[in-house]
């Protein structure tokens, strides 16, 4: 992705970090932060691994929550055809991780693209509450709604970057993406590590036994984090986290 004409947030990334010719694609996601949520796991996988690490910022984020507004899915599309084949062309093996919005990117580059891995991150089969049904009707309305900034900031010792507030039109992008893209699920075949936290107060709790489910795998399997939520920078368990990733990738890649 051109990122030349970009005016990208200090700090949100994409981030590069060349290594053996085993590649990871790494894709953040999409509740207002940026490439910078992912930027610790990738140089862990780095520095640990010898890992190849590609972090993209996808388009109509690390700018201005008007710019992502205004993103359609198909800019989305065309991010992950091209980051991929970039990789591509960089190593010879693949694995495509993410979180979130990213984790459900990653399940569908798994579909269409069969890398040699895929992991996820809270990836959501749905999102609790009301919210997802009353979006339609409530972006008419309501344009946007804060981000408490200062608790990311502080929660994660300042690493976090992204919007103070996120537009209501993206988010109804979000949950169509959520709802259409399961059908991805079933041709998933690579092998597959899924991951969720017991404490996730944003998706479902039933997500990641449902796309588990789904998936036509032979080596799939499935990673509790006991004490964490949604978010992914500074959690918790974030030493179990990344060592159970770099430990798939090493199984996974041989």
């Amino acid at each position: 992705m051109d990122n030349s004409n970009r005016n990208i947030m200090p700090g949100a990334g994409p981030f590069y970090f060349e290594g053996n010719d085993i590649g990871v694609l790494l894709l953040h996601g999409g509740g207002g932060g940026t490439a910078a949520d992912l930027k610790p796991m990738a140089e862990f996988l780095h520095n640990e691994g010898g890992f190849t690490v590609r972090v993209p910022l996808l388009s109509g984020f690390g700018t201005t929550p008007e710019e992502l507004k205004d993103t359609p899915i198909s800019a989305w599309m065309e991010d992950l055809e091209v980051e991929y084949n970039f990789l591509k062309q960089k190593v010879k093996k693949i694995v495509v991780g993410g979180h979130s919005m990213g984790a459900i990117f990653s399940l569908y580059l798994g579909a269409t693209k069969n890398p040699d891995a895929i992991f996820t991150i809270s990836a959501p089969i749905g999102v609790k509450g009301f919210l997802p049904k009353l979006l339609p009707l409530v972006k008419y309305f309501i344009k946007s709604y804060p981000l408490p900034i200062d608790e990311f900031e502080k929660e994660t010792d300042g690493a976090w970057v992204g919007y103070d507030k996120f537009p209501l039109k993206a988010g109804v992008r979000l949950f169509k993406i959520i709802k259409e893209f399961k059908k991805y699920y079933p041709k998933i075949t690579c092998p597959t590590l899924l991951i969720q936290g017991r404490l996730d107060s944003v998706i479902k709790s039933s997500s990641m036994e449902e796309i588990y489910e789904m998936l036509m795998s032979e080596n799939k399997r499935k990673l509790w984090l006991d004490n964490s939520d949604h978010p992914i920078l500074k959690i918790p368990d974030e030493n179990l986290l990344f060592s159970e990733i770099l430990n798939f990738m090493k199984e996974v890649t041989k």
